[in-house]
C-alpha cells in the first residue's frame, strides 16, 4: 500500500492516518531514514504499535513536557516569518533547518542558553563548516530565538557566541541576510524619507544582481544601458572598468525596475550621483541597524561582498566558468576558478544532505 508519509523541513518523517476510532492522527516517526519511517508507518496503520497520545493533528510535531522544542520552533517560523514570501530561497531555509535540527532539534527552547550556543558553534566547526558558514547558521538560530522572545516563549535571548571570519573576501551573503538587509533599508526609508535611501536601495540591488565593483554603477549613465538580443545589458566602457577593457553585464528584471526612478532623480547624467564615501557611510548605518535590532550581525559584510555573492550564485546555478569570468571582467578563468570554486568539508556535507 502507498503510505501517507511526508517529510518535515528538518528531515524527520511523519505519517497522517485515521486511527481505529476514525480520528485523524499525525504522528512523528522520529527518523530521517525513509525505509525505517515506512516500516514504522505501516506498523502504526496496521495497529501493531500504539501511536503516542501526545502527537495528534493540530499539536506541534515535536513537543516535550515543559514546552516547545527548537525543531518545532523552526517549523513554526518556517510557516510564518520564514515563508517563501519573506525569503528568496526556501530551499536554503529548509536546508539550514534540517542541519540545525540534527544538532539541537530536541532541545527545549526555554533550555537554550549561552553554553548551548557555544556547544552548537563548536559542533558545526568540528563538522568542517567554514567560519562564514558557521556564522550564517548561527544567525539562523539567533533569528529563531528572537522570534521565540517576540512570542514570549522565552524572557530573553541568550548571547550569541562571537564568530570571526578571517577572510572577508570569501564571504557570501545568504538569501536570509539579503532579505534582512533590504528590510533594514526599507525601515530607514520610512524613518528618513528625505534622505537618499531609495537610491541606496537601488544601488544594493545593482551590486547583488550585477556583481559590479562599487565604482562601476557609480559611474553608470543611462546611455550605457543597451539591448542585446532584446535583453537589457549594461555596456561598461574601458574607462569605467578596473581592467581597462569594455565588458557587457546582463541586467536583471529587478535592476531594470529601478531605472525609471533613477533616471527621474539623476543629476550630472549619472544614475547614482553619490560618492563612494557616501555609499560606505550608508552601508555602515545599515549594518549597525541590523546589529542593534538583534536579528543578526553582518559586520563582516562589505559592499564588495555583494560582487562575490553574485558571481558565486552564478557558478552555483550552473553558468560555465568562462562566462562567469567574462561577466566579472577577470583577466582569465584561472582567477575566477581560484576565487569561486573553493569547497570545504561543510560545503560537501551540505550538498550530500540535500540529495539524501
Amino acid at each position: 500500500m502507498k503510505l501517507p508519509i511526508s517529510q518535515k523541513p528538518s528531515g524527520i518523517w511523519f505519517v497522517d492516518f485515521d486511527d481505529e476510532t476514525g480520528k485523524r492522527r499525525r504522528v512523528s516517526l522520529g527518523t530521517r531514514d525513509k525505509a525505517e519511517a515506512s516500516k514504522l508507518a505501516r506498523d502504526l496503520i496496521l495497529g501493531k504499535i500504539e501511536p503516542p497520545a501526545a502527537q495528534t493533528t493540530g499539536q506541534p510535531a515535536r513537543t516535550k513536557v515543559g514546552g516547545l522544542t527548537m525543531a518545532a520552533l523552526f517549523d513554526l517560523l518556517l510557516k510564518d516569518e520564514w515563508s517563501a514570501a519573506r525569503t528568496k530561497s526556501q530551499r536554503t531555509v529548509m536546508s539550514n533547518i534540517k542541519i540545525l535540527s540534527s544538532f539541537i532539534g530536541d532541545k527545549l527552547v526555554k533550555d537554550v542558553d549561552d553554553e548551548t550556543l557555544v556547544d552548537l558553534k563548536t559542533a558545526l566547526e568540528d563538522k568542517g563548516y567554514a567560519p562564514a558558514t558557521v556564522k550564517r547558521k548561527m544567525d539562523t538560530v539567533g533569528r529563531a530565538l528572537t522570534g521565540a522572545k517576540k512570542r514570549k516563549l522565552i524572557d530573553a535571548r541568550p548571547t550569541m557566541p562571537v564568530i570571526v571570519v578571517k577572510n572577508e573576501k570569501d564571504r557570501v551573503v545568504s538569501p536570509e541576510e539579503e532579505a534582512l538587509i533590504f528590510q533594514a533599508v526599507d525601515a530607514r526609508m520610512a524613518r528618513e524619507p528625505m534622505r537618499q535611501w531609495k537610491r541606496f536601495r537601488a544601488l544594493l540591488r545593482w551590486l547583488i544582481d550585477g556583481g559590479f565593483r562599487l565604482s562601476e554603477p557609480l559611474q553608470a549613465k543611462p546611455s550605457w544601458i543597451i539591448e542585446h538580443k532584446g535583453r537589457p545589458t549594461l555596456s561598461l566602457p574601458p574607462e569605467a572598468t578596473k581592467s581597462g577593457k569594455a565588458r557587457p553585464v546582463p541586467l536583471s528584471k529587478a535592476i531594470m525596475e529601478t531605472v525609471p526612478y533613477l533616471q527621474a532623480i539623476m543629476t550630472d547624467d549619472r544614475l547614482f550621483p553619490m560618492t563612494p564615501a557616501t555609499a560606505w557611510y550608508m552601508w555602515d548605518t545599515i549594518r549597525e541597524d541590523i546589529r542593534l535590532g538583534g536579528e543578526g550581525n553582518i559586520d563582516d559584510v562589505n559592499l564588495h561582498t555583494f560582487r562575490h555573492t553574485c558571481l558565486t550564485r552564478l557558478i552555483q546555478a550552473g553558468m560555465p566558468l568562462h562566462f562567469v569570468s567574462r561577466w566579472a571582467g577577470h583577466a582569465n578563468t584561472v582567477i575566477t576558478e581560484q576565487r569561486y570554486l573553493r569547497t570545504n568539508a561543510g560545503d560537501l556535507w551540505d550538498a550530500f544532505e540535500s540529495v539524501e
